[in-house]
């Protein structure tokens, strides 16, 4: 996996589901493991590389204040908002376009390829649990236009909702005959059936 690439995901899936984190059941507190998690399974590269690297650069992430940028703002929903806008998942108006979602998350791959009824299915679970949280986003939004400081940018917590979802979702669902198999990558999936990938990295 491109370098880039694989540190902005590893820190958006890192950063952005605090909330799934806090509503996780109580058995799952992170585990003792030595084992990077992304070394268990290596999904493909769903999103333009040039594009992830171009927006890391614009909305750069500080892993010293990885959870809080400006204002108190997670600083992947800047860097994730520029991705969905720089691919056409979000229109002119900044409403996601669905048939974009897809086509972006799944142009890359063959049509024989193990990974396509995984993503797709991401997609349309990720895309379910977004259009729930709307009004959680929507007033996200509002709170930042409230606190942000003058030219503070306002983006959207849905679009590193959806950037994280859909990745996390299509890891914790990677094909048994793709998974690494050792002892600590056995913990992960079995603790992957109950808890939220982010539960990994507390």
């Amino acid at each position: 996996m491109n370098p880039i690439y694989f540190k902005v995901l590893q820190m958006v899936v890192c950063s952005t589901l605090v909330v799934s984190v806090a509503g996780a059941p109580n058995t799952c507190g992170k585990l003792d493991l030595k084992t990077d998690p992304f070394t268990c399974c290596t999904i493909p590269k769903l999103l333009d590389v040039a594009i992830v690297g171009s927006c890391f650069d614009k909305y750069p992430i500080d892993k010293e204040a990885a959870d809080k940028g400006a204002g108190g703002m997670p600083k992947t929903e800047c860097m994730s908002e520029c991705i969905l806008n720089s691919t056409g998942i979000y229109n002119r108006r900044g409403e996601l376009d669905e048939k974009k979602l897809n086509s972006v998350f799944t142009d890359s791959l063959p049509q024989n390829s193990p990974w396509l009824s995984v993503v797709r299915s991401a997609i349309k679970v990720c895309g379910a649990k977004a259009n729930k949280k709307d009004k959680e986003f929507e007033k996200a939004v509002a709170d930042q236009k409230k606190t942000g400081g003058k030219g503070s940018p306002v983006c959207n917590p849905e679009a590193s909702f959806l950037v994280d979802c859909i990745h996390t979702t299509v890891f914790s669902e990677c094909p048994a005959n793709l998974r690494t198999t050792s002892t600590d990558c056995d913990a992960i999936w079995k603790f992957l059936k109950n808890c939220p990938f982010s539960a990994l990295r507390q």
